[in-house]
């Protein structure tokens, strides 16, 4: 399979694929396919980061008990009008 060529416009960036007449244009230069299309070909290094947060959701966090009598007295007090 042959590979395909590409040309880069270089003051504004836009890709082309290779074309004979764009080619002879002084503005336009020749790339590879890894410089067209960086995201593409993403070395394995950096195609994933360790989170900095803890992310896990199989602990879950311990709930307060339901009969708890303070809480349960402090919500039947009135509000004062």
């Amino acid at each position: 399979m042959e590979e395909q060529r590409w040309l880069k416009h270089k003051i504004d960036g836009t890709i082309y694929g290779w074309d004979e007449f764009l080619s002879q244009d002084s503005l336009c230069e020749e790339v590879t396919a890894e410089v067209a299309f960086p995201e593409k070909h993403k070395p394995k290094a950096q195609a994933r980061r360790k989170p900095k947060l803890k992310l896990d959701t199989a602990e879950i966090p311990e709930q307060p008990p339901k009969d708890n009598v303070e809480l349960n007295m402090e919500a039947s007090k009135g509000v004062p009008k």
